[in-house]
């Protein structure tokens, strides 16, 4: 009889939330930054990858320096994946305990003066969180840009534990139309930016690197003239988050579209780099974004 190798990662996927459940998210935490440890250590899944990508970023920190940030990178992320888990089965009294943010009025009144709003994030700290805190905020159809996960059932109830209000998920693929109906109905679009781009798509500095990105977004907002707000989560020391929301800046008159598309993309590679900067373990180092 074939062994249904999904079928098998779900249980234990769901074992695994069982115990989350149980325990709540302050033990969850601690529990998380342990396995985190350990698989630095013994599992070490992409460690060389986190480290080359570490080293490439801070090229002047000691070698003892970038492994400590590698270690802390596998706590962060397992806390993230955790957290992702276990969010939502939190009342949403203990979420909105857990976000700080101080000017979430300006999501509202961008949509009510625009053409809908696309909210641009990153793989830092834990994104979960900014579907959960602002969905319920939001007066309109709040709409998360995913990419399905190699495991079928796992992209199942992603997607059904992501429904949080008035969510709804456009898959990856089928995503430009959907995008822009979106748009066109005044609703609010979230989207992660800092997936790495094709092999031979246009360059970007980031950490000094020349790294390839997606312009997809930055086009969208270029030929819709929707509202553009920056969206990135950070954990503070004490687990908890500070939500920052900004409005990227691009008035200046550039007659050429690809240069205005490029300016957009790369203001936003700059933000993005000054807050890794400054919790450089809260980043998703783990995948190849300097492959080529």
């Amino acid at each position: 009889m074939k062994i249904d190798k999904n079928k098998i990662e779900f249980f234990l996927f769901r074992s695994v939330l069982f115990l989350l459940k149980k325990l709540g998210l302050k033990k969850t935490r601690k529990l998380a930054s342990k396995v985190g440890l350990f698989i630095y250590y013994f599992i070490p899944i992409r460690r060389t990858t986190t480290i080359s990508n570490l080293h490439k970023a801070f090229p002047l920190k000691s070698k003892s320096g970038i492994r400590s940030i590698a270690r802390k990178n596998y706590q962060s992320i397992t806390i993230t994946f955790f957290e992702l888990m276990l969010i939502p089965h939190l009342p949403h009294s203990i979420i909105e305990n857990q976000v700080e943010c101080t000017n979430i009025e300006l999501i509202n009144e961008k949509v009510r003066n625009g053409k809908g709003l696309i909210l641009l994030t990153a793989h830092f700290g834990n994104w979960e969180f900014i579907i959960s805190y602002l969905a319920p905020k939001f007066e309109g159809i709040f709409n998360i840009l995913v990419k399905p996960q190699r495991n079928p059932f796992i992209t199942k109830w992603l997607e059904e534990t992501r429904y949080v209000a008035r969510t709804k998920i456009i898959p990856i693929g089928v995503s430009v139309k959907s995008i822009y109906q979106a748009l066109n109905n005044k609703e609010v679009v979230l989207i992660a930016g800092d997936q790495r781009g094709h092999k031979d798509g246009p360059r970007f500095n980031f950490f000094n690197q020349p790294t390839s990105y997606y312009t997809g977004t930055a086009a969208i907002v270029d030929r819709m003239k929707c509202s553009l707000l920056i969206c990135f989560i950070q954990r503070k020391t004490d687990l908890t988050y500070k939500l920052t929301i900004k409005e990227l800046d691009f008035s200046e008159t550039i007659d050429d579209e690809d240069k205005r598309i490029s300016l957009i993309t790369q203001k936003y590679i700059e933000l993005l780099e000054e807050l890794v900067k400054e919790n450089p373990e809260q980043y998703f180092w783990m995948h190849k974004l300097w492959k080529y």
